[in-house]
């Protein structure tokens, strides 16, 4: 038993560090450009910038910066593991579980990345805008097919705007859009009969589109990007709910109906899970309650028969 534990310890760890150095140096081709750079250059690697790219000049490469990326993302992979480590022994969790997730992650991610520009595409040539330009990834989508160097996790360009409603609906359009597919795939997950690799699939596409929303209202005003390290760094979503003349008290609402809404949906057992624990908290503090008022009753009772 005491081997198999060391054994189990010695697999998370070795896991951990693998899987920290891939992220680390996958992080080197996801731009990180800060807020003073130098022109013509590009900054990538996250959390620290580790490889710098000139455009006359060898690739510069910061080990330093490098190592301290390593040890953050192994931490991150180390804490990860233990919590499979412990799913699996508490609920019978096993790796294959994660196998077609793992897959699917991060094709899906960039087709729902494909929704939220051709959204701001769509709504922006609906009021009077002339699509120009549309990137993703390495690849650049419109006005021709081509790989390109720079990295873009999604970019849209749209002339002609020329009111400011245009250009906020223009803004809002991309998460809208996102919005509105995870609630149609929300309910082909409720109507249809589907198979069990097909429900994965949608759930993940519908998982970017529950949070593509609010993580893009919040995280840029704390200083974060859209998705943490990734995406625009301004809050697009409200920017351009404010131009359309919508109240932030008014958007905030809707923002966290819509979520609400959705979570509730795509993460049905864990609010049926806690539904049944509220339950159970209130049974036991109704029945508390009820036995602290057949003491009172009785003590009460005693009283009087006493004082007679």
């Amino acid at each position: 038993m005491k081997f198999a534990l060391q054994t189990l310890r010695l697999r998370s760890i070795i896991v951990a560090i693998v899987c920290g150095l891939l992220l680390s140096l996958a992080t080197g081709f996801i731009e990180n450009q800060p807020e003073a750079s130098i022109m013509m250059f590009k900054y990538y690697g996250h959390p620290l910038v580790w490889r710098v790219t000139k455009l006359f000049e060898p690739t510069e490469y910061r080990l330093d910066s490098l190592a301290i990326d390593a040890a953050f993302w192994i931490i991150i992979s180390f804490l990860a593991v233990i919590l499979i480590e412990r799913l699996k022994l508490k609920v019978g969790f096993k790796y294959e579980t994660l196998l077609l997730p793992l897959v699917l992650f991060v094709p899906l991610g960039l087709v729902m990345d494909f929704v939220h520009e051709f959204g701001h595409a769509l709504w922006g040539t609906a009021v009077g805008g002339r699509l120009t330009y549309m990137q993703i990834a390495y690849f650049q989508i419109y006005p021709r097919l081509a790989i390109t160097p720079q990295f873009q996790l999604g970019l849209v360009e749209v002339t002609g705007l020329t009111t400011e409603f245009a250009s906020g609906l223009m803004s809002l359009g991309g998460s809208l859009t996102t919005n509105i597919v995870s609630w149609l795939l929300a309910l082909i997950l409720l109507k249809a009969s589907l198979g069990h690799k097909t429900k994965v699939a949608l759930k993940i596409l519908g998982f970017f589109g529950v949070f593509d929303l609010p993580l893009y209202v919040i995280f840029p005003q704390i200083g974060l990007r859209h998705w943490i390290f990734w995406g625009g760094c301004q809050p697009e979503p409200l920017i351009g709910a404010r131009k359309m003349g919508i109240p932030d008290s008014a958007f905030y609402i809707m923002v966290a109906l819509t979520t609400l809404g959705l979570i509730f949906i795509y993460f049905r057992p864990l609010w049926e899970k806690t539904n049944e624990w509220i339950r159970i908290f209130l049974g036991i503090a109704q029945s508390k309650r009820k036995g602290d008022l057949e003491k009172s009753t009785t003590g009460a009772s005693n009283f009087y028969f006493q004082s007679n």
